[in-house]
């Protein structure tokens, strides 16, 4: 392990999250990670009440720019989503679409619509687009999963070229007994030009049963998981004690979180810096501590 690499150490993985990446001309890139959690399926035995001509008209519904003769589909198993429709095409303008079809009831659970990357200067404002993220949350999710939603933050990223808009992002975690998930809820990207949401993603795929048998009192306090989150510091030869001194807490809080296994664990999830990061940085360390055993379910500390 070099230092003057990235550095994340992860004592045991949380269950990956489906990532897709919008290429520049709105195509989608892939990770590794993504084919691992794909399991490809026959169509023509599989028992799902969505077929890919149901899927392919919810495209077409959602978008009224998108290409018929485009339209490609595949029936998958997802480790994350279950078993979906993957549905891509292009668009008038020549841009991809990209979206997941439940094969069971139809919803829409992520699209990727690079259409909406158009160029121009930004007119929306914060405000203004954590409301269009309402309206559009409220016109695709049940009001009792909505009531189970709850803001996270909202990011402005700036343009990547001149006459390129920016984009704001906007989370909303799921809450389970009060407490909120790491992998489930629902985040958005919306045009900062225009208003469009460019990519929307829910994950509602937490075993409710399993956290109810969780008692929601952790066993140990955020600051016995400081103590063993410095006592690993101290040990590691790339950090060691003089860094893990320096330890400034950012935040603690309780959060239901999955392990390698689809494990789901009550956790202390901490941020925090040290003498290595600058005073103004804006992506601190994080690391997550099971609330009852004390056990690291993940270390991740990156730095240059």
């Amino acid at each position: 392990m070099k230092y003057g690499q990235i550095l994340i150490l992860t004592l045991a993985l949380a269950s990956a999250i489906f990532v897709a990446f919008a290429s520049e001309d709105g195509g989608i890139i892939f990770t590794k990670e993504d084919a691992k959690q794909t399991k490809y399926l026959d169509p023509s035995i599989a028992d799902v009440n969505i077929s890919f001509e149901d899927a392919k008209n919810k495209l077409i519904s959602e978008n009224s720019e998108v290409t018929d003769e485009s339209i490609n589909g595949e029936l998958i198993d997802d480790e994350n989503f279950g078993i979906i429709w993957r549905v891509s095409s292009k668009t008038t303008n020549g841009k991809s679409i990209f979206s997941g079809i439940d094969a069971s009831n139809g919803e829409q659970l992520f699209v990727y619509d690079g259409s909406k990357n158009v160029q121009g200067k930004d007119n929306i404002s914060k405000d203004a687009a954590l409301e269009i993220a309402e309206e559009y949350i409220e016109s695709r999710v049940s009001a009792d999963k909505i009531n189970d939603l709850e803001f996270e933050h909202v990011n402005y990223i700036g343009p990547n070229a001149d006459d390129v808009p920016g984009t704001y992002r906007i989370s909303y975690a799921r809450i389970i007994r009060g407490i909120p998930s790491v992998s489930d809820g629902i985040q958005l990207r919306i045009n900062a030009e225009t208003g469009e949401v460019s990519s929307y993603r829910k994950r509602w795929s937490m075993n409710e049963e399993e956290i109810a048998l969780i008692d929601t009192e952790p066993s140990i306090t955020d600051e016995k998981a400081v103590e063993i989150l410095k006592e690993f510091m101290s040990n590691e030869p790339p950090i060691g004690e003089e860094k893990a001194s320096t330890v400034k807490i950012i935040s603690s809080n309780l959060v239901w979180k999955e392990d390698d296994e689809d494990k789901t664990h009550l956790a202390w999830c901490i941020r925090f810096m040290d003498s290595s990061f600058a005073k103004d940085d804006d992506l601190p360390a994080s690391v997550w501590f099971d609330a009852h055993s004390g056990e690291m379910l993940l270390f991740d500390y990156s730095r240059n």
